[in-house]
């Protein structure tokens, strides 16, 4: 049998949640102050409506990622060996795409408040153009990379664990499901890159925005009740298990595509 690669952990899951919680409490500040900022604003008929998808945006961000600080705060509790490791692992995938997908909804309701400005919008245009590039391609490719290197984890967990059956490494020493997640991500990345090469024929629809950051929020609630009500009511085992582990990856690739997807239906 070949070697496995991924035999320790060497990672320390509560460190890096730690210091997630701060970041996510320090960008609620911002977004925070992102809704207030239109308040001095006179707006004409025709910018309210961007104006207030704005604000929308703005609040869901805010709720999300206060939500989130508390979320990576308690899982930076979740210090130990064994299956606390896996269940921690398990849960930085969730919240980790979660946080990316937030910190994407900050970009859209900028994207939003520029459009807004009728007198400087002609100014605005090409910022406005580099921030559809980072909420359509670069951004969703980037949360993309992170949740692969989230279900890393997981495998190392599976791969160092006794409590867990065997993992066959084979292919470059590796874990067959590390290159189902792989091949998952690529499928993923994949679509980002189809819809960036057809974007001219996607309709335009000045809701997708809000439409995406409600969606992003109700995400962002489902895994905190998932983590805090739902996963201590489950056996570890089955969290951690290979399938659990797949069928997660493709919902939150999915999602991620949904919201490149609404980058450039809000364009």
């Amino acid at each position: 049998m070949t070697t496995c690669r991924l035999s320790t952990i060497d990672f320390d899951i509560a460190a890096s949640a730690g210091w997630y919680s701060a970041i996510a409490g320090l960008l609620a500040g911002f977004a925070l102050l992102y809704i207030l900022f239109p308040l001095d604003h006179e707006t004409t008929v025709s910018d309210e409506t961007d104006t207030g998808n704005a604000v929308v945006v703005f609040t869901c961000a805010f709720f999300s990622l206060l939500i989130l600080a508390f979320t990576y705060a308690v899982l930076a509790g979740r210090t130990g060996d064994g299956l606390v490791v896996g269940v921690a692992a398990h849960e930085q995938l969730l919240n980790g795409t979660a946080f990316g997908l937030t910190t994407l909804l900050l970009l859209f309701g900028l994207h939003e408040l520029l459009r807004a400005y009728g007198a400087n919008r002609q100014a605005f245009e090409p910022a406005r153009h580099v921030i559809v590039m980072m909420t359509s391609i670069v951004g969703p490719l980037m949360v993309l990379a992170f949740q692969f290197s989230n279900t890393l984890d997981l495998e190392r967990y599976r791969a160092a664990s006794t409590e867990v059956s065997s993992v066959q490494c084979r292919m470059w020493g590796l874990p067959d499901g590390v290159w189902i997640n792989l091949g998952i991500i690529a499928l993923a990345s994949a679509a980002v890159l189809v819809l960036a090469a057809v974007r001219y024929r996607l309709p335009r629809r000045r809701s997708a925005p809000v439409l995406a950051a409600k969606a992003v929020l109700g995400f962002t609630v489902a895994v905190t009740g998932w983590a805090a009500i739902v996963l201590p009511l489950l056996q570890a085992s089955a969290v951690t298990s290979a399938l659990f582990e797949h069928l997660a990856l493709v919902v939150m690739a999915t999602a991620t595509v949904g919201v490149a997807g609404a980058s450039w239906l809000g364009r």
